[in-house]
């Protein structure tokens, strides 16, 4: 019969079957070679003759190399094994069957992966071939002269990417081609429209909300979901070269110097979309970019401190008290001042202590989460300033896209 080992001997016992598998097992041998007691010896010694220990260590040894062994040529007869050993390794031949599986699942998944970012890396390929091929060197500006009149351009809330289907809003349909074609034509609209005027300096607010979704998942900034037309990543491709179109348009005109403003749908994706603008611009004399991450920025130009943010934080009563907190200097220096915002998708102007608050009015189609919330009826429009250094704000010019006929994509569906 086996000994009953205390927990002490426990310990012991596996050097003492290591030493016993190459050594002469006695009592007196085993207690020198562990440095233990001559009671705790006997009873390891006979613990490990009574249970045969040596001999089943030896045939543990060599059993998985016998049993794999006769289980494949037993398996290879088509013979079903009833040891225990045999079921185990059946088992393990249909775990390996089952991880090749799953290892080409997965080699499929990687493959078809890799054909979609091989597709996009062609199509971006031949976009900037065919952006390459529309580039021609800028036509020498003639410096506009010193008259004192800024031109600024005004389109918040564009909201590119948004999908909005007419058989669920009962309205126009949107995505992204047409938010494309309605900026482009808003923006000839308003520089048709303020053509008369002898601008020497244009400031071109971009961003408020220009991309609709702020990630690939296609959320805002804040994780909130929304109907989206397309990859994300193609949508700013679309957009950055929309941008950069509209600000060489911009340049034949006038000094430009825009002004980015990262909306709550798009706060990143504005960020990395002005650091782009600077990047593309760097080297132009008549472009500036301001990029700066502030969640507030101002222009002062003569007489006029224009105030831009998106209209999202903060209270729109406090805009004008903080404009005098923020930039108390240009304050000091200026007359007529306003502060111009987006967010709201509607027009409202409020006016305290001689600050006017803009809200502005949106270009941007309602879709389906805007309908259902009741959200609808604004007039969509875009707006261009003409600000004088002397005298302030002279000209309030409109584009208004309601008026126009609907901008209709292939793939709107009935």
């Amino acid at each position: 019969m086996p000994e009953n080992l205390t927990a002490f001997e426990l310990t012991l016992l596996p050097r003492a079957l290591e030493f016993a598998r190459s050594n002469e097992l006695t009592r007196d041998t085993l207690r020198e070679a562990l440095a233990c007691g001559a009671t705790v010896a006997t009873h390891l010694q006979h613990h490990i003759q009574s249970l045969q220990m040596v001999k089943v260590a030896e045939r543990l040894e060599k059993l998985p190399i016998t049993a794999e062994a006769k289980n494949e040529v037993v398996f290879a007869q088509g013979v079903q094994g009833d040891t225990a050993y045999g079921h185990v390794l059946r088992q393990n031949t249909r775990l390996q069957r089952a991880l090749a599986k799953e290892k080409l699942k997965t080699a499929d998944a990687v493959e078809k992966r890799a054909q979609i970012m091989r597709a996009e890396v062609e199509d971006m390929l031949v976009q900037a071939g065919e952006e390459l091929a529309a580039v021609r060197k800028p036509k020498k500006t003639v410096a506009t002269k010193e008259t004192g009149l800024m031109l600024e351009i005004a389109t918040p809330d564009l909201h590119v990417g948004k999908l909005a289907h007419t058989a669920e809003t009962g309205r126009r349909p949107y995505d992204v081609k047409i938010a494309i074609a309605t900026f482009n034509r808003a923006l000839e609209g308003l520089i048709e429209r303020t053509k008369n005027y002898p601008i020497s300096e244009i400031l071109f607010v971009c961003g408020n909300d220009l991309f609709n979704s702020d990630n690939e998942d296609n959320t805002t900034t804040g994780g909130t979901a929304v109907d989206t037309d397309g990859r994300f990543f193609k949508t700013f491709r679309h957009t950055r070269k929309m941008i950069v179109t509209a600000i060489e348009r911009l340049r034949q005109i006038a000094k430009v110097k825009v002004l980015m403003c990262p909306g709550n749908h798009d706060r990143q994706t504005a960020y990395h979309l002005g650091d782009s603008l600077e990047c593309y611009f760097h080297a132009d004399p008549m472009v500036e970019v301001d990029n700066t991450p502030a969640p507030r920025k101002y222009v002062e130009f003569g007489k006029c401190l224009i105030g831009v943010c998106h209209g999202d934080e903060g209270k729109v009563s406090d805009y004008a008290s903080l404009m005098a907190a923020e930039v108390p200097e240009a304050w000091g220096r200026t007359k007529f001042r306003e502060v111009h915002c987006g967010h709201f998708h509607s027009l409202k102007v409020l006016e305290e202590h001689g600050v006017r608050t803009r809200l502005l009015s949106a270009l941007t189609e309602a879709d389906s989460w805007h309908c259902h919330q009741g959200y609808i009826g604004a007039i969509r429009q875009a707006e261009a300033f003409v600000w004088s250094k002397k005298e302030g704000l002279l000209s309030e010019v409109f584009w208004n896209e309601d008026a126009q006929e609907p901008i209709l994509t292939n793939t709107e569906v009935a």
